[in-house]
């Protein structure tokens, strides 16, 4: 009996020894749960079903990523303003600076994106040159880094097709489908008002402190001013950039009123003599546009605008926009997008009163 019991003890050791030892010495991998998306590019890509990190390619990603998952950043494109520091939360603020993929000042850290480590890194806009090209370019980046790389197509028109779009990304449908109603909401209010303009108020807008960089129109950072149905007086060209005018030029083009996201460019315009002369600065029709914590126009280019579609249109067409509350819509931008409640005394700031 006790022969017979000691031969089933080895041959069990014997069947179930390498069993064990595997258990023992090699680890056991544990696939993660992905699903495919695909993304703007018409690119299918394997990504995690509950991400946990994420990155931004450039500034325009870092401001639409913050406003639905800045817990899930692990990086940020560029460092943040002052006046940004404000409004948003510290620990994003505190992040490593990967640097920016596209752009005029593209300066991606591929080595400091790496140890960033996130599982996927999101690039939105506009589709840089070709679909082809761009595809070619993040597929390149990809290799590089050995990271999947996704891009979301985000003209202003478009913006709540890219929340509800990055929200399946993200696995955030929820929180993605509010941010996609509020800028739905005020996009359709200034597409219906421009119907009613029978003549377009005249606008020059630059960024630069010189005043000079102007944007032109059909151009991605003019897009509010063409959507509310103002004439943007700079002519259409190609590329996103801006165009160097001169000040005489300006004088050509006349416009009612001057747009300045820069404080430096705001006391030049008001107090030069030269520009003195303009009659938008005769009329008092200078505007400092707000910037915190990001300029409401463009600058970038990201779902920062949203809240510039309210201000710009009751700015220009008081009577089309009678109807809405830019106290409560601002109040309720900052809340919905950046998680920032903002006294009535804040807002006061913001809209110069």
């Amino acid at each position: 009996m006790k022969k017979n019991l000691l031969f089933i003890l080895i041959t069990a050791l014997i069947i179930l020894g390498p069993i064990f030892g595997q258990g023992l010495n090699e680890t056991t991998v544990v696939e993660e749960a992905t699903f495919s998306f695909t993304d703007s590019l018409g690119r299918v890509r394997e990504i995690n079903t509950n991400l946990e990190r994420i990155a931004p390619s450039g500034n325009v990603a870092q401001v639409q990523l913050y406003t639905i998952a800045n817990d899930l950043m692990v990086g940020n494109s560029g460092a943040y303003s002052e006046s940004a520091k404000r409004y948003l939360d510290q620990t994003n603020i505190n992040l490593p600076t990967l640097g920016a993929f596209y752009g005029k000042k593209a300066n991606l850290n591929k080595e400091a994106l790496i140890v960033a480590d996130p599982q996927v890194v999101i690039d939105f806009g506009e589709i840089k040159g070709s679909k082809d090209a761009m595809a070619q370019d993040l597929d390149t980046l990809e290799k590089q880094i050995n990271i999947p790389v996704v891009f979301i197509e985000t003209y202003l028109r478009g913006t709540a097709e890219s929340y509800r779009l990055l929200g399946t990304l993200l696995n955030r449908q929820e929180d993605a489908e509010k941010l996609a109603q509020y800028s739905e909401k005020a996009i359709n209010k200034a597409i219906e008002s421009a119907k009613l303009i029978k003549t377009p108020v005249r606008v020059y807008y630059s960024s630069a402190a010189d005043a000079l960089d102007g944007v032109p129109k059909g151009n991605f950072h003019s897009e509010v001013i063409d959507l509310i149905g103002a004439e943007n007086v700079v002519p259409a060209t190609s590329g996103s950039g801006a165009n160097l005018n001169s000040l005489e030029q300006i004088f050509v083009y006349n416009p009612e009123v001057i747009l300045l996201s820069s404080e430096e460019a705001y006391k030049l315009v008001t107090t030069d003599k030269t520009w003195g002369e303009l009659e938008a600065v005769k009329n008092g029709k200078v505007i400092k546009l707000p910037i915190a914590p990001y300029p409401w126009i463009d600058n970038p280019p990201s779902v920062n605008r949203i809240i510039g579609i309210y201000y710009l249109g009751s700015l220009l067409y008081p009577e089309l926009y009678s109807d809405i509350d830019l106290t409560s819509l601002v109040k309720e931008f900052y809340s919905l997008f950046y998680k920032y409640n903002l006294t009535d005394t804040e807002v006061n700031e913001l809209l110069g009163l």
